[in-house]
This record gives C-alpha cells, structure tokens and sequence, in this order.
C-alpha cells in the first residue's frame, strides 16, 4: 500500500503551536513588562544605547522602569530584550516612530509565540529519549495548550523565552549522557544555552552548577571527559555571566550591581526574603496562583517522578530533571514579590513547567485505559483555562489567595466579549467562532495526532 506523506511528529507539534500561539496574540493592552521591554529595544535600536532616557525627557510609562544618575533603566535582565531586538526593530521601522500599539508590539509577542514554539519542539525530542512518538506528541501538545505558557506566548514576557533556553540546555546534557562520548561541542552548546538564559533571568544561574554537578558525575570515571566537558561549559555559561557584567558596566559603572538591585535598592540576600511554605503554598496549590491549579496536568507529572526514579532505573536523569525544576520554583517561591503581581497563575515558574511535566510520560505508558481517560480529562481542564486565558488576558487584576482568577475575572470577560486578540476588533458579534475554533483546535490535537500516527503504523504493518 502507497502510503500518503505524513508531516514528522516533531514539525507537527512546532507548527501547531506557532499557528494557535499567533492567532492569540494580544493587540490591546501594553502590560509594564511589554513597555519595559519594548523602550529597552528603541533605545538599543536608535540610539544604541541601554539608557531609556534622560530624566526629565523621558515618559517611563512602566512601573518596571526606575531613574538611575539622571536617566531611566528597565528593572529587567536585558536578555529578551535583546533576542527580540531584530523583530522589534523591524517593527519600529514598519511603524516609523515609537508606539506601543503597532507592528512592534506584535512582532515582540510573535517573537515570544516563536520561542515558545521551539521550546514545545524541544520537549517534544526530550521525550522521545524516553518514550513512544504518541507519548512524546502528548507531552508537547500538554505543554503548548495545557499550561500556562499559552497565555504567556501572547504578550511580550520573559518566561517562555527562558523556558526554551532552559529545556535546551537540558535536552543537550542528557544526550551527551546517553552518548556517553562527552563531546566538547555539545558541551559548549549547553553552555552556550545557559549563558543566554541567565540573561533573560537571573534565577537562570541556578542551571550553571546543576548541570556541571551532573556533567562531573556522568562522566566522574573518564578524567579527560570530566575536564573538556566542564570546561568548555563553564566556559561559555560563562559568557553570559560577561554580558550580564557589561551591561551592568554600561548602566550603572559597577559590573556587579545588577539593574534589579538598583531597581529594589536592596541586596540579593534581601530580594528572596518571603516565607518558603507560604511561597510553595502559593505557587502550587493555591487557587490564586497554584500551578496545580492551573495546569492540572502536571499531576500526572508529580506521579510519573516516581516510577521514573524507582521502576525506570532512570535515577540520574530524573534527579536532574528535579533539580532544575526545584532550581526555578524554590527560588521563586521565596521571592520578596512571589504572587508575580498580575498574572494568570504562577508565571515565574513557566520555565520549570517541562521539567515536571515530562514524567508523566511513565504513567501514560503503562497503557491503562483509566490513566488514559485521567490524563485526558486533565489536558482539556487545562486547555479551557489557559486557551480561555489566551485569548481574553494573561494579566487578570490581584486578587484574594483564596480566589480562582479564571472563574472571577478571565471566564467572565470571554463571555462578556472582553478578548485581547489582534483580530477581535475586526470579528464583530462573530467573534466566539474564532475564539472557540482556537480552544477546540488545541484540545483535540492530541486526538487528531494519535490517529494520524496509529493509521500510519497501521499501514506500514499491512
């Protein structure tokens, strides 16, 4: 039998997510973060330059922008800003001025959309080290629609963008585990992602002696193994720990004071000063910011770290991928603003989300059909929040911890046709048919996907 031309599970899963994430995009409002950003981008496109501007002459209009010796910084980690740099640039020149409502503003989220896309890309290659292409295709698919990282691919945030660099980072030192070769290439890649993402967040440093504490020990009984690896990691972490120094240089003459030291006046000890129970509290289980709550998938990822560390005989590996999961979320959970301020659901702890979220694969595999059905139930609940979220606001207003911002803000504005899209203007009282096509879309992949692949193997077999 002629069997028809089936895209790879891989492409699949990147371009969906690319299409669903730019039918998404926001196109009325201008968050502090975006306007922080987006002012960083001019100044480095126009004037070349990490100065907003000077006092006096300069509209900060972000929250997220303080004066420093007479001129304006961002309170950020210049990293997004600066990977971002040739899509907004190219906005700023389709625009011909700085607006924060124009080609920039969409082209800033698009690059956002982009990255995020990648990063479902990537988890989708992480597990199919460990998993069948169906398995592999679910994980991505939950991480695309079934998390918080939808809503966040439609506004210009930092998070998906280091949830690539991070998975990337990730994806490469565990291959070099299963190569057992060690190549220095692949180590100075690895370090090379990590470089870039601790200046997208500085939390991101976390990553540097996780990864080398694991590189040492995969490789602990081949001396020259052990050395070129970690040497060529630490040497190109490294290079964003320079960057991170000359900017600092440039903004404020001291390569060791970071722009959100200045920005909190504090120290670092002093920034990660609230309570760690209370902060696990309310970044997991909370219903005002619980990443349990909101991506309810990530049960069956908690479940599967236990078969994958105790009947897998993947010990090594899992540790790592507990690591760099803890590495984000105790951190962030001890942070002196651990609510994030507005925000659907808990978005400091995106980039830790695939980390969690790839064990469930072990449960998936033990091929029960009530896991299945669970782990159904559990990808559309998260497809509603988060698809809903998508297209309505990714910055509900603060709220009480005992409320659940989708039920008291976000499902209320999608049925009152309060949506954020760039093509809700244009759709009139048409506009739930997009908006509902998107959702469904995004939780009936995962169906569409497992048959396509069960008919192909089907076929192969006849």
């Amino acid at each position: 039998m002629k069997l028809r031309k089936v895209p790879s599970a891989g492409l699949l899963v990147f371009l969906s997510a690319l299409v669903v994430y730019t039918m998404s995009l926001n196109g009325v409002w201008s968050t502090d973060h975006a306007t922080s950003f987006m002012q960083l981008d001019y100044s480095l496109w126009t004037n070349h330059t990490v100065a907003l501007g000077r006092a006096g002459n300069f509209d900060p209009q972000s929250v997220d922008d303080f004066v420093y010796n007479g001129n304006y910084y961002s309170a950020f980690a210049p990293g997004a800003a600066v990977l971002a740099l040739p899509f907004v640039g190219l906005g700023f020149m389709l625009d011909g001025h700085f607006t924060l409502y124009g080609n920039a503003m969409l082209l800033s989220e698009f690059f956002v959309a982009l990255t995020n896309s990648i990063a479902t890309y990537i988890l989708y290659k992480l597990a199919s080290l460990y998993f069948n292409k169906k398995t592999s295709t679910f994980i991505a698919f939950a991480y695309a629609f079934s998390t918080i990282s939808w809503p966040f691919a439609t506004y210009f945030f930092q998070s998906d963008v280091s949830a690539m660099l991070d998975l990337l980072a990730a994806y490469i030192v565990i291959r070099m585990a299963r190569s057992h070769a060690g190549r220095i290439r692949e180590a100075i890649a690895c370090g090379a992602a990590v470089g870039a993402a601790l200046t997208v967040d500085y939390v991101n440093a976390i990553f540097v002696p996780i990864i080398f504490l694991f590189l040492v020990y995969t490789f602990k009984k081949e001396k020259a193994t052990v050395l070129k690896t970690s040497l060529g990691f630490l040497l190109t972490s490294s290079m964003g720990l320079l960057s991170l120094a000359l900017y600092n240089l440039a903004a404020f003459g001291n390569m060791f004071v970071s722009s959100e030291q200045v920005y909190s006046n504090s120290s670092l000890l002093r920034d990660f000063s609230f309570p760690l129970p209370l902060g696990l509290y309310l970044n997991l289980f909370s219903p005002f910011r619980g990443l349990f709550v909101y991506c309810p998938i990530l049960i069956l990822g908690a479940l599967g770290f236990y078969i994958m560390v105790r009947r897998s005989g993947k010990v090594d590996e899992g540790l790592l991928l507990l690591a760099c999961f803890l590495g984000i979320l105790i951190p962030y959970s001890m942070w002196h603003d651990a609510a994030g301020g507005v925000s659907f659901g808990p978005r400091f702890l995106v980039p830790a989300i695939p980390f969690l979220l790839l064990p469930a694969g072990f449960l998936l595999e033990q091929r029960s059909r009530g896991s299945s059905f669970f782990a159904y139930a559990l990808y559309f609940a998260g497809v509603l929040f988060n698809g809903v979220a998508a297209v309505t606001s990714a910055i509900p207003p603060v709220e009480a911890i005992s409320n659940f911002p989708f039920l008291t803000h976000t499902l209320p504005s999608f049925l009152g046709d309060q949506l954020d899209t760039w093509w809700w203007g244009s759709t009139g009282q048409l506009w739930w048919i997009p908006a509902s096509f998107l959702i469904i879309a995004a939780g009936s992949l995962p169906l569409v996907a497992n048959r396509v692949f069960s008919r192909r193997e089907s076929a192969r077999v006849r």
